[in-house]
């Protein structure tokens, strides 16, 4: 199997406009997605008076969407595959836009529980985004467009709750998904306006193409399987995302600190992410993208742990920025990774699988959280996810994946 899609020589067969769209697009979708889950607590409590679930419920209606989009990713994945990554792109987005729709008019909890599920069911963007470069791409140009996609995804986790908590006292919360649903709703027609972009071959490719081939024992340049990358992605996952669902709550308990800051330090990690990318990007290569992995995610359990263990605002910023840098550093190594043991013509599959592993420790994180937090503390899961985080590291140097 070749690890590689295509030669370095190959050149671009994707147009710059096109890869803007597709870029601007992820951030639109996820900047949709991603503001609004560090407030369903509060959503709860304000838009259904009378009728709102328990304080505790918040995570699991955090893990709804991501539940949905795990379970829907297979199905979805092999769909790419066959009717074209444009077109999967296309129905992912429309899709968001219809789910944020469909949420923003509910009119119960269990309304709007059933528009998040449809989110997760009907979406799909990012790993539809990756499939769609990586079928036109190279894998140098793939790896570097994949280190701007997830700071399209920083950016939307950065700019998101940090504008909805300042936002949080003066709209309507809930009906401010209807207005979230324009950005995959001009993404879709915009993609569905470009024209179709060539697909690039890889020289010498025979005319029916390998199986993806995800076994522990197919190693690739970097010394990860894809196999090993997918559980990787999925330990660091839920590790990181552990503490999402009650972090606003935590600091509004454990530290007295309102909602419009929490939400920026809620984005900070991710601001760090636009800040470092490109410089720890350049020291992330295929040949050291394993070791970096293991080093990064060690530093991301230390901001954790630092996190944990804070007593005032200051303390809790250093934790934040500690483990903003490991996040990076991690996410980039993933990235390489995953260019690297990518196909053009299963890259559906595989990024679907990826993504898959995100999306299934995203879930598991949600429900982990929503048992932890009501019973042990809303710190709680702040500890977990750093004993998470540094199995990946032990994963790594002890060579168990």
């Amino acid at each position: 199997m070749s690890a590689v899609p295509a030669s370095a020589s190959a050149g671009t067969s994707l147009p710059a406009r096109a890869v803007a769209i597709t870029v601007a697009g992820h951030f639109g979708a996820a900047f949709a997605a991603l503001c609004m889950p560090p407030f369903y607590a509060q959503i709860l409590q304000s838009s259904f008076a009378g009728q709102a679930p328990s304080l505790a419920l918040a995570g699991w209606y955090f893990t709804l969407p991501t539940l949905a989009a795990a379970l829907a990713n297979p199905a979805w994945r092999r769909l790419a595959d066959r009717i074209g990554k444009r077109a999967s792109l296309i129905r992912a987005h429309a899709g968001l836009c219809l789910s944020f729709v469909i949420t923003g008019l509910a009119r119960s909890p269990l309304e709007f529980a059933i528009g998040l599920t449809l989110q997760g069911v009907l979406g799909g963007t990012f790993s539809a985004s990756n499939a769609f470069l990586a079928e036109r791409l190279p894998a140098p140009r793939l790896a570097a467009l994949l280190g701007v996609m997830q700071a399209s995804a920083r950016t939307a986790l950065f700019a998101g709750p940090a504008l909805i908590g300042l936002l949080s006292g003066h709209a309507d919360m809930l009906k401010l998904f209807l207005y979230l649903a324009l950005f995959p709703g001009v993404a879709c027609v915009a993609l569905a306006l470009l024209p179709e972009p060539p697909v690039i071959r890889t020289a010498g490719a025979s005319a029916q193409p390998q199986p993806l081939d995800d076994g522990a024992a197919n190693v690739g340049p970097c010394g990860v399987s894809a196999a090993s990358l997918y559980w990787l992605q999925a330990l660091f996952a839920v590790g990181t995302v552990l503490s999402y669902p009650y972090f606003v709550t935590d600091l509004a308990t454990r530290l007295d600190i309102d909602a419009a800051m929490a939400g920026m330090l809620f984005g900070l990690p991710h601001a760090l992410f636009l800040l470092l990318a490109w410089p720890l990007g350049r020291r992330v290569r295929v040949g050291n993208a394993r070791a970096s992995l293991g080093r990064y995610a060690a530093l991301t359990c230390v901001g954790m742990l630092a996190q944990a263990l804070a007593v005032s605002l200051p303390l809790m910023i250093a934790g934040r920025v500690v483990m903003g840098i490991g996040m990076t550093g991690a996410y980039l190594a993933i990235n390489t990774l995953a260019a690297a043991s990518s196909q053009a013509a299963r890259a559906g599959r595989h990024f679907g699988r990826l993504e898959g592993a995100n999306k299934w420790g995203a879930v598991c994180a949600g429900l982990f959280a929503s048992l932890l937090a009501p019973t042990l503390g809303y710190a709680a899961p702040l500890w977990l996810g750093a004993v998470l985080v540094s199995t990946v590291f032990f994963s790594l140097k002890w060579k168990l994946l």
